[in-house]
């Protein structure tokens, strides 16, 4: 009896340890197969095309390299390779008693064309829980690149990128994700100035939702945007420039809002307020926009040429514009709004392009009779005189190719010297902002200036005026 309890013991452990033994086989085949699934995702929509894809499954751990183009810049190639170490405990250098079905470790590298430009490797880190859902850090280091040769026209450039970093969690059928992408700061550098971008933000938090359209909220943020032109004089600085979208889908139709906010602006020794645009879209036919979706991707997965795929996707633009015409989809902005120095910029409008009576589909001239709306805009003083800049500057132009100011004179005209010119022309001679006045139908409207536009049956009224449409 007690050898027979001894027999049935070691069966026991020898079992539990053949089946401990085979989970992390197990939980390869599963790691693979959501990999394939993956791929199959990513490539579902024509836009990631695989040029390679090899998956080597081990016991404790697994690899996978694949290769991607893009169908729109097919010169462009995007190489991943994963190292997969399965659960349920990954035996990994970051293990922890902590169940997974995998943690997987991936470098990610981008080839541009021409070798201009090296990329650094984009690292990341997924955890994928026993549900299916993950979780991903992702790092890519600073990268600076060797200063441009100048060209004939003195153009030169030069790249110092100082890395990014992000957080994303992916749902288990790939349809959910949230996340956000920091980057600290792009700048570009050439001859005689600088292109800057800092502490540079994307969120997201997106779902496919049940027709297959992809919904939900992005945002991009740039804490301060800088453009230095010493050889124009130039300088232009955007606070706190930020744009987000919010797309739903309700009752058969698609709503999506956009909206672009700006802290403030500065342009040389203006200053100007904050600014905000609100634009909505709403009632856009779901099914129609499926079709056109199908539509395209079966396009692209025929590797047809670019130019005429071009084409073919202009057609079916055009086609698309006529069958989501039919259920009256509107445009709205809610909001337009600019605050400077002297006075507020303020506007709203909305369109409607109404199909219900007419097949406007290809018919351009059909869409523009189907198209109403009215808007409106008010203008303080000092913006419309600015708006004169241009002119002040094409007269300045124009006199030093007349032949009257001498040699010496118009070496006194430096990029800083018009500049100045140009101020003080828009300030104290009215002609310039009359001009303005007159060729944009401005009305007054107190301490402001007014158009307000109409649109219908294909005709163009700004401020009770007829215009010709092109």
């Amino acid at each position: 009896m007690k050898n027979r309890l001894v027999i049935v013991v070691v069966v026991l452990v020898a079992v539990v340890a053949a089946a401990l033994a085979a989970l992390p086989y197990w939980f390869g085949m599963q790691a693979e197969s959501a990999y394939n699934a993956m791929v199959q995702k990513m490539t579902a929509s024509g836009e990631f095309t695989v040029t390679s894809n090899n998956f080597q499954r081990g016991w404790l751990e697994s690899t996978a390299d694949t290769t991607f183009t893009l169908a729109d810049m097919p010169l462009v190639t995007i190489t991943v390779l994963h190292r997969i170490s399965h659960g349920p405990l990954p035996l990994d250098d970051d293990f922890q008693f902590q169940p997974l079905l995998a943690r997987v470790k991936s470098q990610i590298s981008i080839g541009l064309p021409g070798g201009v430009l090296k990329l650094p490797t984009l690292t990341g880190k997924s955890s994928v829980y026993l549900a299916g859902n993950s979780h991903t850090h992702l790092e890519m280091g600073p990268y600076k690149s060797a200063p441009a040769k100048t060209d004939d026209a003195g153009n030169a450039l030069q790249i110092d990128w100082k890395g990014m970093s992000g957080d994303f969690d992916m749902s288990a059928d790939y349809k959910s994700i949230k996340g956000q992408m920091n980057a600290p700061q792009l700048q570009f550098a050439f001859k005689d100035g600088d292109f800057t971008l800092n502490r540079l933000g994307m969120n997201m938090d997106t779902q496919e939702s049940p027709s297959g359209l992809g919904t939900g909220t992005m945002a991009f943020s740039i804490d301060k945007f800088l453009l230095d032109d010493r050889k124009k004089g130039e300088k232009i600085a955007v606070d706190g420039l930020r744009v987000s979208s919010n797309s739903q889908e309700t009752g058969g139709n698609l709503n999506s809002t956009l909206t672009v906010q700006s802290g403030g602006m500065e342009v040389g020794d203006s200053k100007q307020g904050a600014a905000q645009l609100t634009v909505q879209v709403r009632k856009l036919d779901v099914a129609t926009l499926v079709k056109f979706q199908k539509e395209v991707r079966e396009l692209r997965k025929k590797k047809v040429p670019p130019e005429q795929a071009n084409m073919m996707i202009v057609g079916k633009t055009l086609e698309l514009l006529g069958n989501l015409a039919k259920k009256s989809p509107e445009l709205e902005i809610t909001k337009l709004n600019f605050k400077t120095a002297d006075g507020e910029v303020t506007g709203k409008a909305k369109f409607v392009l109404d199909g219900s009576q007419l097949d406007v589909s290809g018919n351009p001239m059909l869409m523009l009779k189907a198209l109403s709306g009215e808007g409106e805009i008010s203008l303080p003083d000092s913006v419309v005189r600015l708006l004169a800049e241009p002119d002040v500057k094409r007269d300045i132009e124009t006199l030093k190719t007349s032949g009257k100011l001498t040699d010496a004179e118009i070496a006194k005209l430096t990029p800083q010297r018009i500049a100045a010119i140009t101020s003080q022309a828009i300030q104290e001679l009215p002609q310039y902002r009359d001009t303005v006045i007159s060729r944009l139908k401005l009305v007054p409207d107190g301490p402001n200036y007014k158009i307000v536009a109409a649109l219908k049956d294909g005709q163009m009224q700004v401020n009770n005026q007829p215009v010709q449409l092109p």
